[in-house]
């Protein structure tokens, strides 16, 4: 992995911008990474967060700060992670993954990318579950004869949903919290993906503010601002306030 420049960071913040969540972190990965977005979409969603995290942390450190309201009380919680600890290991994706039932043996895969896109258009979890289910299923087989996936019925599908769950555990990070006003306590899913694109259009934000400050003071130009190391710059930035 490789961490990008200050220019070049910028303009795939620019890239990114408008870009539904899912295709804006195949896009950073990209950057980071070498591979192209088509390659990228096949990780597994637990592998593609995985690589998130490993980025979080060659940009910012493992410390990661994040903040939650009560949902009782109102209260607002800040908390700390670490984006070590956060990192799962991952099933090897090349290992086939099935579960078996008393009547049934599926063979399935790990939910990607492109799995996620076809979900946007879902408007329950139910028909969520459904789709994904339907997606991940490779093979179905009852003994000898092939199963029909629409025909699988409910505690089928959940059960399938949990294996696929328990087999890629990175794909949902959930964090449980203690409210300090109200003693509520909750669990709130850790989206490494939204975390991830606040604090870059955040740095992105920064920098654009320095070169618009250095430009107006001196005449440079926005490559040659972004050339200086992020202490120059600063110390640059100071005197010219």
């Amino acid at each position: 992995m490789r961490i990008p420049s200050d220019s070049e960071l910028i303009a795939v913040w620019e890239r990114c911008s408008g870009e539904h969540p899912v295709d804006r972190a195949l896009i950073l990965l990209s950057a980071c990474f070498g591979e192209s977005p088509e390659e990228l979409t096949m990780l597994s969603v637990g592998s593609r967060d995985a690589r998130l995290l490993e980025v979080y942390d060659g940009f910012f450190g493992s410390e990661l700060n994040a903040f939650a309201e009560c949902p009782v009380c109102g209260e607002g919680l800040e908390y700390g992670l670490n984006a070590h600890s956060l990192a799962l290991s991952q099933r090897k994706e090349d290992v086939p993954l099935t579960l078996e039932t008393e009547e049934m043996l599926f063979q399935l895969r790990l939910p990607d990318s492109s799995d996620l896109r076809a979900l946007m258009g879902c408007s329950n979890v139910e028909d969520a579950t459904q789709l994904l289910v339907k997606r991940c299923v490779i093979e179905a087989h009852m003994g000898e004869i092939p199963a029909l996936i629409e025909t699988l019925p409910q505690p089928t599908i959940d059960l399938i949903a949990n294996r696929l769950a328990a087999a890629n555990p990175q794909a949902e990070i959930l964090i449980d919290l203690t409210c300090t006003a109200c003693s509520h306590s909750w669990q709130v899913i850790f989206d490494i993906e939204a975390f991830l694109w606040l604090k870059i259009s955040a740095t992105v934000r920064r920098l654009l503010q320095q070169v618009h400050t250095l430009a107006s003071a001196y005449g440079w130009c926005e490559s040659d601002i972004l050339a200086l190391s992020s202490t120059r710059r600063q110390i640059y930035v100071e005197m010219a306030s």
